[in-house]
């Protein structure tokens, strides 16, 4: 539940941040009533798009069986990680620019013969992708429906999720009496990550526990490293919160500890490397003004 009020909330404002970016935009300008009914039409077919792959992710999961199913699931859950780790690439990169970088686009598109279908697909791209990375991200969850309790549960989480959304933006919008959008987006970033780890760690699991179960592999990749059960178990609330977001295990085993370990070489590995692309044409800059 923890995992979905998260996902739920951090997409959810990154959406509103794109939808009140543009209706600010609108503000004021003579035709603002128009543009603004082609802003939530967007809005509505962005959340089409969202549903559409929902269904077909589950349509598709019922549709396998066997082994191809959990293939499918360890292919979902990789690509979630993988896909979160490019989002706070994107992030770190265009974050900052991405108001002026929106609004110019806005203002080319609106040049000579003026058209809205731009804001509508800006709207409709914003929701739909959150939308679908939202779907990604929670794909294990959605797994796991099916009583009663499940979707109450589940759909509780998406309601308290957008609900706090709605909350946070307001309060990022009061500039930074409350909290800056800076350091919304450095702890989700982070927080972010870890969710990626987790995904990654669930993903390995299945692969060890299906594909993987017939395969001859070290003993030490089954053996535990600790026990930390009697402190903090993983079915506790608490512990299965910390499993989900942050790939908290009590009782790991080598495997868990390999993963995490692979996961974490290579994230760190590629944000050095992004942080180098972008100091390196910075540097080359000043040396030519110099």
């Amino acid at each position: 539940m923890g995992q979905t009020i998260f996902v739920v909330c951090r997409e959810s404002i990154e959406a509103l941040l794109v939808i009140g970016i543009l209706y600010a935009w609108m503000d004021g300008r003579a035709d603002a009533a128009t543009g603004k009914k082609w802003l939530f039409a967007g809005v509505v077919a962005g959340f089409g798009l969202a549903a559409l792959l929902t269904l077909t992710l589950i349509g598709v999961s019922d549709l396998l069986g066997g082994e191809s199913r959990a293939w499918f699931e360890i292919g979902m859950l990789t690509f979630a990680s993988a896909l979160i780790v490019q989002m706070v690439l994107w992030m770190r990169v265009h974050g900052r620019t991405l108001k002026k970088e929106l609004e110019a686009g806005l203002e080319k598109s609106l040049q000579g013969k003026k058209s809205w279908w731009s804001v509508f697909f800006l709207a409709m791209i914003a929701v739909g992708r959150e939308g679908s990375e939202t779907v990604m991200f929670l794909y294990g969850s959605l797994l796991q429906l099916g009583t009663l309790a499940s979707y109450v549960s589940f759909f509780s989480a998406v309601a308290i999720g957008l609900a706090l959304a709605m909350v946070m933006f307001y309060a990022l919008q009061l500039g930074g009496k409350f909290i800056s959008w800076k350091w919304f987006f450095k702890v989700t970033e982070i927080m972010l990550l870890f969710l990626g780890s987790a995904l990654f760690l669930a993903a390995s699991e299945k692969l060890l526990g299906g594909p993987l179960a017939a395969t001859d592999l070290p003993a030490w990749l089954y053996s535990n490293v600790w026990d930390m059960s009697s402190v903090l178990s993983d079915s506790s609330i608490l512990g299965n919160l910390l499993a989900s977001l942050f790939a908290y295990r009590s009782q790991p085993i080598g495997w868990d500890l390999a993963v995490l370990g692979a996961y974490w070489v290579t994230v760190i590995a590629i944000l050095k490397w992004q942080m180098k692309a972008k100091v390196t044409p910075t540097v080359q800059a000043t040396a030519e003004q110099a």
